[in-house]
């Protein structure tokens, strides 16, 4: 399956003389995409996964190890390098850069990881303007049926409706109607989607969660309860897309308030859960501190609404992280709900202003009264993402109608 990230992760324009750093959750394809980028460019052989012990004792031999394979596979062009899951490696800020330093000009370096590897920022980096940072998020409907001629490359459609609306109709709904289904129904981790097995993807689930919350957990943080870990992690899924109340939470698990904060934050560490935060400016009376939860993986969702809202949520962070990551501004997706219970889902966010609201439903030609509401204080385009419609619609006060399964194709 090839990835959306590839149309733009070796931008020369960009990550010319840049290590890339490729992170995202586990199992998402990070490693088939780096060992398929090798594979295309003829250089199996520089793919080096650090969990491999015999890798581990031939840099302990021969620290040069790596820069010796380069030297040899060398001619005028940069080799390509694959270290995957390095930051497992004592000093592997150090690692990365004595051999990116002695090597910039005869390698192009990703870097792959889960975890670990997006917390680098967090403390004193080494690295700071050596790299640029990427992520890889769950199978969207483009890739899944391998057509990303109708993806959007900037913000410019999404902030004007009708032109939007142009690109829609040339979605193949039969084509993508398929898909769309799939997602829903087994998630956008490559392996459960392919393989479209129920009894699979349960039994997938269930050791991916374990992997997660005993494993990773124990490696990032000194969580001594794993077991009250998982009690949240099973509570979690019928909070998402309502704001996400900590002293709920305290009460169903009896647990100290800061407890709970830490445990959801290493969740998004481990890439289980993401957060949006609420859009305040220009809104009188509106939230400002509780933000909305959401999973990766969506099919973690029994109930079918939250679980379409879930899948919509992920698909906004993937195209507000390709925007982001393709130089076009600073993206962010937030919600939007005041303290008349007046809520849209979805506020994309570019440079600080709002550009767009997003309101999901799985059903109805009727535009929610909120989204009209706010999309005539903002001035922004407001966009209903439909589940069961085949037909987009205008309506009036700069708002839309539009099917999931064409929109998606745009989000990428």
């Amino acid at each position: 399956m090839e990835r959306l990230v590839a149309t733009y992760l070796f931008d020369p324009e960009i990550t010319a003389d840049k290590m890339i750093f490729l992170t995202g959750p586990r199992q998402v394809g990070k490693t088939t995409f780096a060992r398929d980028w090798l594979d295309s460019a003829g250089y199996s052989d520089t793919y080096f996964n650090w969990d491999d012990p015999a890798l581990i004792l031939e840099y302990r031999r021969n620290p040069l190890f790596f820069k010796n394979i380069v030297e040899e596979r060398y001619k005028g062009k940069p080799v390509p390098v694959v270290f995957d899951e390095i930051h497992k490696q004592k000093n592997w800020r150090d690692i990365l850069k004595g051999f990116y330093d002695s090597n910039r000009k005869k390698i192009r370096l990703l870097v792959t990881g889960s975890s670990r590897l997006g917390m680098y920022r967090k403390s004193g980096d080494s690295l700071i303007g050596r790299y640029f940072s990427y992520r890889m998020f769950p199978v969207g409907i483009a890739e899944a049926v391998a057509d990303f001629s109708l993806v959007l490359r900037d913000d410019l459609l999404l902030a004007n409706g009708e032109s939007l609306l142009r690109e829609v109709i040339k979605v193949d709904m039969d084509k993508t109607r398929d898909a769309l289904e799939g997602l829903i129904r087994f998630g956008g981790f490559p392996e459960p989607f392919l393989k479209a097995s129920p009894k699979f993807h349960r039994r997938w689930q269930t050791d991916y969660k374990t992997l997660l919350t005993r494993e990773d957990v124990r490696d990032l943080s000194r969580i001594a309860d794993i077991r009250g870990l998982e009690h949240l992690v099973e509570l979690l899924p019928s909070k998402v897309g309502s704001p996400l109340s900590i002293n709920s939470l305290r009460e169903d698990l009896n647990c100290h308030h800061s407890t709970i904060t830490k445990w959801i934050d290493v969740l998004k560490e481990v890439y289980l859960a993401f957060t949006i935060r609420p859009w305040h400016r220009q809104i009188q009376r509106s939230l400002k501190k509780e933000p909305k939860l959401y999973f990766y993986d969506w099919s973690l969702l029994s109930e079918t609404g939250p679980r379409f809202e879930n899948l919509l949520a992920v698909g906004l962070m993937r195209m507000a992280a390709r925007l982001t990551e393709t130089g076009i501004g600073l993206f962010e997706v937030m919600y939007i709900r005041d303290t008349a219970k007046r809520e849209v889902d979805f506020v994309l966010v570019k440079d600080g202003k709002p550009l767009a609201l997003f309101e999901v439903k799985e059903s109805g030609r009727d535009i929610a009264p909120a989204l009209r509401h706010f999309s005539r204080i903002l001035k922004i385009p407001g966009y209903q993402i439909v589940r069961d419609i085949e037909r987009a619609e205008a309506f009036p006060d700069n708002c839309f109608l539009i099917p999931a399964a064409a929109f998606l194709m745009l989000t990428g």
